[in-house]
């Protein structure tokens, strides 16, 4: 498998997990929103550098 298409899934489920965790811990009064959004450009970074990963591999493909 590319290994740009295995950032970009890697990056995917981590969206999710974050996702899945940011709920809870706001249900659970562990954090706030604002708490939340303060880490999401991390999260969103991965994302962005993972698709750019896959966009380059996809030109030197041809």
């Amino acid at each position: 498998m590319n290994p740009a298409t295995i950032a970009t899934v890697n990056a995917l489920i981590e969206i999710g997990v974050f996702a899945f965790k940011s709920i809870k811990a706001v249900q659970n009064g562990d954090k706030t929103p604002e708490e939340i959004r303060a880490e999401w450009p991390a999260i969103s970074a991965k994302l962005d550098d993972a698709w750019a990963a896959w966009e380059a591999a996809g030109k030197s493909n041809g």
